[in-house]
């Protein structure tokens, strides 16, 4: 891919720099191990205080190259300084496969541990954040840097100590689960995050723009009779093409008038839409999008009874990752295994939302250039391509495209076979699982062994993906599954032209067509690319367009029967369109579900802020008095008559304390509101002394963190029911944005008033003669 003006500009500036680092590699090699870790305590004791210079920055990426030399024996060159240069002006650096990134995290990591921040390296899975841990980890310590890995399962005390270190390696969404835990603690001590001054991201396309499809939650059951969900499966058996319509790029589906008919009468209701039968319309909806927008094999897989999400782009599946507001049930029925409890959530956060609370954030990968608007608009962050540091001689042949899938899959194996008869490893690309199996059983129908990798056997990716490079070995994966490891040939497989990467169809973005492409051709190995393609991939099946459909006719009616690939020009550029409609349709969804969580993330920040606030604190003080005033000026309002005031009042005075209340009716109509609030505030006042003042500070404050937690789950819950419906104000011509943040900001005016109201009633409830004293 070509370099823009400000890439090529950006990469001269730093070439230079990376130079002088270089020239100053005899400035330490004299030094031993307490001599370096010296300069280490030096530097952070200076940089405290001051700004880091360019000469400082020089020196500095001068020791860490010549401590990487000693430790894991890697020189660092310079497209690597280049890398490392980028990452620490905040930017993503697109490096091609194989050339060396984990090296280059080494220094970023290094510097910004000198400047005081603690540095967080994500990574795609854990068994690469154990390796890296391992690896790159010796070469910081023997720095005199603490480094530590997170990992789930481990209790409270093993991730407190794990948050002391400098540099912590770990994956997205540990991280992101440890910030939620976080703000459900009930006490700081509890607490184990140490602030997000700086992550830096490994595979940043990967988990940045991929995993931010899936939010993460931490939830528990919500009780709920979940045979309607095998009933609701009954009612889709019924259902014909007739009867819904379907909108593949935006993920739509809906029922048609003669749908609603037929699901009012499975019901037996009169109305699908009234109020009182909302459950039912959700769980219809939640079935219809399960049969038609979710897919076997692609979207999820089952295991051992089991539906597992699969990453769309990785092919790997997500153990304890679960569709949320009842679309796994939903799955769980169609499949017919058994239904679990749907979750309700307690903390929810988008990928994009945690990440953007870091104070500093870089990233690094392998194509990042193709979604570079992306990264900018949601991360503020830029995108530069460091040259490779040899020429990259990978051939990479134009697509062969076939006129059907049984045409391109005879071509598949005949391509593979002379390949392996000669001994050249080859690695075959699938979009999906179903693919992936399709292709594995025309290889062993043809007697050609292979190694499969895909959402089934993802454990051990790392082991097979690093054996793909060895003579006659064929490797079939999905959507790039063992990134992060490389692929080293034999030295007898160069002679043979390296590794041939073999697309078996385009997938829906480019960018993971480049990571295919990209493992073949590693550090100026060479190295052979091709997609062999279809018509009749889903690609183009779903892709709507008046000209395809035409073009598409013409070819069928020529097709010549004779296997051989159409190779039109036309074509290719088809299958581009198609491919830009889809990435913008992608893209478009992460950015709806970021707009839509922008809503819930300022509520949310709004609530941590105050749970902090209260655990900081040993008492509520002034507050308790404050809302106590407020919920009683709130409810006691003016009535119309004598009669509807002493209604009122009743009511009023059950709510706020009951038996225990403290005026009568004819003391509280000679008040206004504020006097009423006044008094009842002066009243618990005179109630708190009876008590001794650590007890009653201490049930303040437990009586109003349990409300708060517990009134936020209904909260959260609310939005979500408020967000399942409200695409269907875009049909009455209403922006279902602008429609879920006006209501969203009520709701959330409500979730405070509530729990605001429960606590004073709970106040104005506290007994000091029957409180029991240990």
């Amino acid at each position: 891919m070509k370099q823009n003006f400000d890439d090529r500009k950006i990469i001269r500036e730093y070439r230079e720099i990376a130079r002088q680092i270089v020239r100053k590699e005899g400035l330490y090699i004299n030094m031993d191990q307490e001599e370096l870790q010296e300069q280490t305590r030096i530097w952070r004791e200076k940089f405290k205080t001051q700004e880091m210079t360019l000469r400082d920055k020089v020196n500095i990426f001068a020791l860490v190259r010549e401590a990487a030399k000693r430790i894991i024996g890697l020189e660092a060159v310079i497209v690597q300084l280049i890398g490392a240069l980028v990452l620490g002006d905040g930017k993503i650096a697109e490096m091609k496969t194989g050339e060396g990134k984990t090296l280059v995290s080494l220094f970023v990591m290094y510097i910004e541990v000198l400047r005081s921040g603690r540095v967080h390296l994500i990574t795609a899975n854990e068994y690469l954040a154990r390796r890296d841990r391992e690896e790159i980890g010796q070469v910081l310590e023997y720095l005199g840097v603490s480094v530590a890995l997170n990992v789930s399962g481990l209790e409270k005390e093993q991730k407190k100590a794990i948050y002391t270190a400098d540099v912590i390696y770990g994956t997205a969404s540990e991280f992101g689960f440890d910030y939620l835990r976080d703000n459900m603690v009930r006490t700081l001590a509890d607490k184990v995050q140490t602030g997000l001054d700086f992550v830096l991201i490994d595979e940043a396309d990967s988990i940045l723009i991929d995993e931010a499809r899936t939010p993460l939650l931490i939830s528990d059951h919500k009780e709920e009779d979940l045979f309607i969900y095998t009933e609701a499966n009954q009612l889709m058996k019924k259902m014909l093409k007739d009867d819904y319509e379907i909108d593949e790029h935006k993920r739509l589906v809906w029922l048609n008038d003669a749908g609603i008919e037929k699901a009012e009468a499975f019901w037996l209701v009169d109305s699908l839409y009234s109020s009182e039968n909302q459950p039912l319309l959700r769980i219809t909806m939640l079935l219809l999008r399960a049969h038609h927008l979710m897919h076997k094999d692609k979207d999820y897989v089952v295991l051992d009874g089991e539906v597992l999400i699969v990453d769309p782009h990785t092919g790997r599946a997500l153990p304890g990752r679960r569709f949320n507001d009842g679309l796994h049930q939903a799955i769980e029925a169609k499949e017919g295994v058994t239904v679990n409890e749907e979750s309700r959530t307690l903390a929810t956060i988008t990928i994009q939302n945690y990440f953007r609370m870091y104070k500093k954030i870089a990233g690094m990968t392998g194509t990042a250039k193709t979604e570079e608007e992306e990264f900018r608009q949601i991360y503020g962050l830029d995108v530069v391509v460091i040259p490779t540091n040899l020429r990259v001689n990978r051939e990479d042949m134009p697509d062969d495209v076939f006129y059907s899938k049984k045409e391109k899959g005879r071509a598949i194996v005949y391509e593979v076979s002379w390949r392996y008869e000669k001994g050249q490893p080859t690695l075959i690309g699938t979009s999906s699982i179903k693919s992936n199996e399709w292709i594995s059983e025309l290889l062993t129908k043809a007697g050609i062994p292979h190694q499969v990798l895909n959402a089934k056997n993802h454990a051990q990716e790392a082991e097979i993906i690093a054996r793909a490079g060895e003579p006659g070995m064929v490797t079939l994966a999905t959507n790039m599954a063992g990134r992060g490891t490389d692929i080293k040939l034999s030295p007898s497989v160069h002679k043979l032209g390296g590794l041939a990467v073999i697309g078996t169809e385009r997938h829906e973005s480019r960018r993971i067509d480049l990571q295919l492409m990209g493992r073949s051709g590693r550090r100026g190995d060479p190295g052979f690319s091709k997609f062999m393609v279809s018509i009749e991939d889903d690609l183009l099946e779903q892709f709507e367009s008046k000209k395809w459909e035409k073009y598409r006719l013409k070819l069928k009616r020529r097709h010549p029967n004779d296997g051989k690939p159409v190779n039109s020009s036309k074509i290719n550029g088809f299958i581009v369109d198609a491919q830009k409609r889809i990435e913008g349709a992608n893209y478009d969804l992460r950015k709806d579900l970021l707009s839509y969580d922008e809503v819930i993330d300022l509520q949310r920040k709004m609530v941590y802020k105050e749970r902090d606030r209260l655990l900081n604190h040993d008492k509520l003080g002034i507050s308790s008095e404050k809302i106590l005033f407020e919920v009683a000026e709130r409810t006691f309002r003016e009535a119309k008559d004598d009669f509807e005031q002493e209604e009122l009042y009743e009511r009023q005075k059950e709510l706020l304390g009951g038996t225990k209340f403290p005026y009568s009716f004819d003391q509280v109509t000679l008040m206004d509101t504020r006097e009423i609030g006044e008094k009842i505030v002066e009243w618990h006042r005179a109630q708190r002394q009876k008590f001794p003042a650590d007890t009653i500070n201490l049930i303040e404050k437990e009586v109003y963190l349990n409300l708060m937690d517990q009134m936020w789950v209904v909260h959260l819950d609310e939005m979500v029911q408020l967000r399942e419906g409200i695409h269907l104000r875009a049909y009455g011509q209403q922006n279902p944005l602008v429609m879920y943040q006006k209501e969203g900001a009520h709701l959330f005016e409500k979730f405070q008033e509530d729990y605001h109201f429960f606590f004073a009633h709970a106040l104005l409830e506290l007994d000091p003669e029957g409180l029991v004293m240990g």
